[in-house]
């Protein structure tokens, strides 16, 4: 390994008891998780969601991955939803490694929406043509194996997928938060969960009900980035938080830049109020506040460690060059560069956190 690669410095399990390790990358306005799971006597890689963010200075993600995964390649790569910010730089991560899997969430949008989903059928058609497969995920009851560790697709519900697609486009389209992949991966009692963009529907109308008993996580990626969507239809609506309840994390990680640097205002000051009432504010994890990615493991025992960050060592050792696809969203604060941080993770106070 070259002492460059500080993707492989930072993030590579060194301790052999961690069975699954979640990295929450900064991508700015957007979305991208890397899960390093156990299997035998080594470890193999997931990547939910992609995205570039030139502007507001998010990490290179295909050069990050590339040089985490090196010749293995991944696993899979796993798209929740088509929507550009969870999609932008897919076509880059298949020329950047080799991924024998594509899972995603099987919605179709109309023409007039259909850029980024046409990037991850090309995908998808690069990896069948080499031998790899498609995985369109339904939700299910069922505990599904990776590697040594396990995981759960909760959704989207297959009546919820067929439902959708019987649809016009656009009522189609707006209804894609509904459809999008929810997943967490662990072992009982500790997971971490990636919701992608799942709004208030998702929760309360399918998910909730149906998973109630599932949804326990120790680590929540926020929905859509701290969009109060998540919470409610609109400020005024009474916020649905029995989804939040049912999921009862200790941390909660949100993916967008800062506030004013966001298109969309993420994340909503509602929304964190919210996360924060539940986990406390000290727990609510803001990757673009610092530019900062944050780590968690679960371990074998099915304790867990704390969340720590990488002092913003991944955000300066992959900057993102104009060339690289990204998106091209006003200027952001924060642009002063310094030399990257080394950390290496380890569980908090040396000692594995239970669940009670």
């Amino acid at each position: 390994m070259s002492s460059s690669n500080v993707a492989k410095e930072v993030l590579w399990p060194k301790d052999s008891n961690i069975l699954v390790r979640a990295v929450f990358l900064y991508v700015g306005e957007g979305s991208s998780t890397i899960i390093l799971f156990a299997d035998g006597g080594g470890y193999r890689s997931l990547l939910v969601d992609v995205n570039l963010d030139v502007q507001n200075g998010g990490i290179d993600v295909p050069k990050l991955v590339a040089d985490l995964v090196e010749a293995q390649g991944l696993a899979a790569f796993v798209n929740t939803h088509p929507h550009d910010d969870h999609l932008r730089g897919v076509t880059q991560l298949s020329e950047a490694v080799d991924i024998a899997q594509v899972w995603h969430s099987g919605h179709r949008p109309g023409k007039q929406y259909e850029d980024a989903y046409k990037s991850l059928m090309e995908v998808v058609k690069k990896v069948k043509d080499s031998g790899g497969e498609e995985v369109v995920l339904l939700g299910s009851r069922d505990e599904k194996v990776l590697g040594d560790a396990k995981y759960f697709v909760l959704a989207p519900a297959e009546y919820v997928a067929d439902d959708i697609q019987d649809e016009p486009p656009d009522k189609r389209y707006q209804r894609i938060h509904e459809q999008c992949a929810v997943l967490k991966f662990g072992t009982e009692p500790s997971w971490i969960m990636t919701p992608g963009d799942a709004d208030r529907d998702a929760f309360e109308k399918h998910i909730t009900q149906y998973h109630r008993e599932r949804l326990g996580a120790v680590a929540l990626a926020g929905a859509h980035h701290g969009s109060r969507t998540f919470f409610r239809y609109d400020e005024k609506s009474d916020p649905f938080l029995d989804g939040l309840n049912a999921i009862d994390p200790q941390y909660v990680v949100l993916s967008a830049p800062k506030r004013e640097e966001s298109p969309h205002d993420h994340p909503h000051a509602d929304a964190v109020r919210f996360y924060a009432d539940k986990v406390g504010s000290d727990n609510v994890l803001h990757t673009g506040e610092n530019r900062y990615s944050y780590i968690c493991d679960i371990y074998r025992d099915g304790t867990y460690g704390g969340i720590i960050d990488d002092q913003g060592a991944l955000a300066e050792a992959y900057p993102l060059e104009e060339e690289s696809g990204g998106t091209d969203q006003k200027d952001g604060e924060n642009t002063k560069r310094r030399a990257p941080v080394i950390i290496v993770p380890t569980k908090i106070d040396d000692r594995p956190m239970g669940i009670e």
